[in-house]
């Protein structure tokens, strides 16, 4: 008797488990970058600010949330939508980028955190500031 109560209760869960798996795999968001993953702001001035977007989009089923943002760098703001993103919306992840005590090549590194699969999408912002010196010795 305990063995056929044992092989019910594994076919029980079994099946209970193939079915939350088979709903999860239904819904899942995907996180498409609709452009680059890289933008290239191209050569600026130290000191400057530099306004970039990102414009994203949920290909995927079920609602995408994105639970965090964080940029490489404290000299990176980022705005990103904190309401849920429906199926096939798009969004928009703001970045400001300033170059104040900076200069050379900068690569800047976006992690998003979101309830997709993989959760995790990384963004980048490159260019080259120019030091303030070299901007007075040009003109």
């Amino acid at each position: 008797m305990r063995i056929l109560i044992f092989i019910f209760s594994i076919f029980l869960f079994s099946c209970t488990t193939e079915n939350r798996n088979a709903s999860l795999i239904e819904s899942t968001p995907i996180v498409t970058v609709l452009g680059n993953e890289t933008i290239d702001f191209g050569t600026i001035i130290e000191g400057e600010t530099i306004d970039l977007e990102f414009r994203i989009k949920n290909t995927g089923s079920g609602s995408l949330i994105i639970t965090n943002a964080k940029a490489s760098c404290g000299c990176t703001k980022l705005d990103f939508p904190k309401e849920i993103i429906k199926e096939g919306e798009v969004a928009f992840i703001k970045v400001t980028f300033d170059s104040k005590k900076k200069s050379g090549m900068q690569n800047k590194k976006i992690t998003l955190t979101t309830n997709a699969i993989p959760n995790i999408k990384i963004l980048t912002i490159k260019g080259e500031v120019i030091p303030q010196k070299i901007k007075n010795i040009l003109l």
